[in-house]
């Protein structure tokens, strides 16, 4: 807990700046400075993180690390780590993260993998969120070759010789969903439809995984096939309703990739969104509603912020000669009862 501050005599950072880069109000941060009750945790954490930011700023004891992130995903994951960006930033002393998002619908993998090598050759540091792509491994491998620590997050590039992953263990988190739906559905012959994207290894991994536990708990569910989305809601509506009325509709969907709101759609446009047992990943503002409705009925989700707090500071100690093995980060199982943002 911070010791009191008077205002008066205040010789760092002015409130304001601290509020600015906090994202707070003027008398939030007054209230944090002086000890005073009335401010949750998690904004008391980020005033003070933005105010050790700018005092190392300020009394230029330290250059910012600057890091290079890439991501490759659906518009609401991208989002999100758009949100967890900002608040790194405003939280994190020492570094500066600037992005580049791209929608996995409309990507180019030769030219996202020219932009990871070239943008992030004149970069102290790397990050990519990608999949797997022969193009995106030898960008990396040639980063590394020039001593650029890369860092992937939340799907994993071991081909690549990234220097770290950081993320869920999405082989157990695939695990956890099967376990979810089994659980939920009649001890008795069901089918279960998975819906996938482009070939990013942590929806693999998810797939591998829950395979592996309807084989070993729940033989008696079979998963019928694949439907591959493009991660946009309004075409992954129209793939599952067109797969509905061919196929009839399934128990259980454990959709392994985004566009949860196309999935939910296309169950209610069915009148099957009480009747089926949906699963996801990732909670965002989208999935919390979809949760509270009760269309989705569970969420497996991360701390993105955290993920990414973790992979900044992995390389900034990289940089300074500290090398470590990052533990999985934990998974987050959400329901209509926890899926508070």
């Amino acid at each position: 807990m911070a010791e009191p501050v008077q205002v008066r005599t205040w010789k760092g950072p002015s409130v304001q700046e601290i509020a600015r880069l906090a994202g707070v109000g003027s008398a939030t941060v007054d209230r944090v400075l002086n000890n005073r009750s009335g401010v949750r945790e998690k904004t008391r954490a980020r005033v003070l993180g933005a105010l050790e930011k700018l005092r190392d700023e300020n009394t230029g004891r330290e250059i910012p690390v600057l890091i290079r992130l890439f991501c490759d995903s659906g518009e609401t994951f991208n989002a999100a780590i758009a949100a967890a960006v900002s608040e790194v930033n405003r939280t994190l002393a020492g570094v500066d993260i600037q992005a580049a998002y791209v929608t996995t619908s409309e990507i180019d993998p030769l030219a996202f993998a020219r932009r990871v090598e070239q943008e992030g050759s004149e970069a102290d540091g790397v990050i990519v969120i990608a999949r797997e792509h022969p193009s995106v491994n030898r960008a990396i491998r040639k980063l590394r070759m020039i001593d650029r620590p890369v860092i992937c997050l939340t799907t994993d590039l071991p081909s690549s010789r990234r220097s770290a992953y950081i993320g869920n263990d999405q082989y157990a988190a695939g695990s956890v969903a099967a376990l979810l739906i089994g659980n939920a559905l009649p001890k008795e012959s069901n089918s279960i439809l998975i819906v996938m994207s482009a070939p990013f290894r942590c929806q693999q991994e998810r797939e591998m995984g829950f395979r592996r536990v309807l084989r070993s708990d729940f033989p008696y569910l079979k998963i019928e096939e694949r439907v591959i989305s493009d991660e946009r809601s309004d075409s992954t509506c129209d793939q599952l309703t067109r797969y509905f009325e061919a196929n009839g509709h399934p128990a259980a969907i454990y959709n392994v990739a985004g566009g949860n709101r196309g999935v939910a759609r296309a169950l209610e446009n069915a009148g099957k969104a009480d009747e089926a047992v949906f699963v996801g990943h990732e909670l965002s503002n989208h999935s919390r509603i979809l949760l509270e409705t009760g269309t989705m009925n569970y969420v497996i989700s991360h701390d993105f912020g955290a993920e990414l707090a973790s992979a900044a500071r992995w390389i900034k100690d990289n940089l300074h000669g500290v090398t470590t093995e990052p533990g999985h980060s934990q998974i987050l199982v959400h329901t209509r009862y926890n899926c508070g943002l």
